[in-house]
């Protein structure tokens, strides 16, 4: 996605005007276990999230906090309808899913990428 975008709290319409949101679900990057869900908005307030059904099974992003840099490796990505939000759920190991509107400038349903923490 060649993004390089700072995380904000919150997946509201507000939060998502700034750049990718992170869902409050309780989970943090460092965290032994847990979904670190971000969302953004696919074809407004820069499109950040445009380009997520480009990515591939294998692919990694990284998440920068203050004090790490933690890597992420897809295994999975569907779509799914608005409703499903089982894809933010704990998932008892250090995971991270993103998630947009989809298809573009429709967006009647979900994009889900879900990526396992490798390090």
């Amino acid at each position: 996605l060649n993004l390089d975008e700072s995380i904000v709290q919150g997946s509201d319409w507000e939060a998502l005007k700034q750049g990718v949101g992170q869902v409050l679900n309780g989970a943090r990057p460092g965290d032994d276990t847990g979904n670190v869900a971000l969302s953004a908005h696919n074809d407004v307030y820069g499109e950040l999230f445009k380009n997520l059904d480009q990515l591939e099974v294998g692919d990694q992003f990284t998440i920068q906090t203050e004090r790490s840099v933690y890597i992420y490796e897809i295994r999975e990505i569907q779509v799914v309808e608005p409703t499903d939000v089982w894809v933010m759920q704990n998932t008892g190991v250090p995971t991270a899913t993103l998630i947009s509107c989809y298809p573009y400038r429709v967006n009647t349903q979900r994009i889900v990428v879900f990526a396992d923490r490798i390090n």
